[in-house]
């Protein structure tokens, strides 16, 4: 019973059934299993390294070609962890190869050893490719964030995202190299890039609410020149994940701080949109 409540309930994409009925009809069975087990050992490596730091798991999804760990703390964990947990799936395939090189040389060459080293090496080369929300994307998008405000680095890179879709897609169609299997795939990105960038708004209030509930004092501090009649909205879409910061107003009698908590905690407190800096509590220096 532990180890039944250790994993978390598993989503199959409605695609990934298409690829297994397609598998059954063109006799392809065992090349559709071995590609299972290769995408089931990558996301068993995310959500192992995500139970190690302690996240929430509340899903694992399986769609072609690879899946997902569902955990709404993706987004809030340090730097540090958010790496790790998306290392951890394509390092899977490091072992893998190992052990196929090593039943290659021990049993001989064999049919379904080299589907198998062929799949690992596409579904290990495919996931780093820099597209939302395959790891090589959300690799991009936690790098960003260590530079960048959130909302822009979320808006980067779908931004990047959609433009590999599209440079991709367009080398695929002039070296005709679609298949079916391709065109599932790429409509399948599509789809969750546009949602993604529909719910950006979403996701940023997500995390600026995530924000408010967390102490982050202990960060480094960054010292932003702001009017004093900047909206407290606008002011937030500057939060960066990696630190603290502190809005000195211009044009102000004194020296006047607005710490970043105070911003949060008036936005989601008073939701007033018109809310202004000047309208908050301040710190005279």
């Amino acid at each position: 019973m532990k180890v039944l409540n250790l994993l978390p309930s598993i989503h199959i994409h409605p695609l990934f059934f298409l690829l297994a009925i397609s598998a059954f009809l063109t006799g392809a069975i065992y090349e559709f299993v071995i590609l299972f087990s290769i995408v089931m050992i990558h996301e068993l490596g995310h959500f192992f390294t995500a139970k190690h730091f302690g996240w929430r798991v509340t899903k694992i999804e399986f769609w072609l070609f690879g899946g997902a760990v569902v955990s709404e703390e993706h987004n809030t964990r340090p730097f540090r962890e958010q790496v790790s947990v998306i290392l951890a799936g394509p390092l899977q395939h490091i072992w893998i190869f190992a052990v196929l090189t090593i039943l290659q040389v021990t049993m001989g060459p064999h049919p379904l050893l080299s589907v198998a080293g062929f799949y690992n090496g596409v579904i290990f080369l495919f996931n780093l490719l820099p597209i939302w929300p395959l790891d090589g994307g959300k690799i991009i998008f936690y790098m960003m964030n260590q530079a960048a405000s959130f909302r822009r680095s979320l808006m980067l890179t779908l931004f990047f995202s959609f433009l590999a879709i599209l440079l991709i897609g367009s080398w695929l169609t002039l070296d005709e190299r679609w298949t079916f299997a391709g065109i599932l795939l790429a409509a399948f990105l599509i789809v969750e890039n546009v949602l993604e960038w529909r719910r950006r708004t979403y996701t940023q209030m997500r995390y600026l609410m995530h924000c408010a509930l967390e102490d982050r004092r202990h960060l480094r501090p960054i010292y932003i020149n702001v009017p004093k009649e900047m909206l407290v909205r606008d002011a937030l879409k500057n939060i960066r994940s990696n630190r603290n910061h502190l809005y000195v107003l211009k044009d102000s009698p004194l020296f006047y701080i607005v710490d970043e908590q105070e911003c949060l905690q008036a936005y989601f407190e008073k939701k007033d949109s018109d809310l202004r800096l000047r309208d908050l509590p301040k710190i005279a220096l």
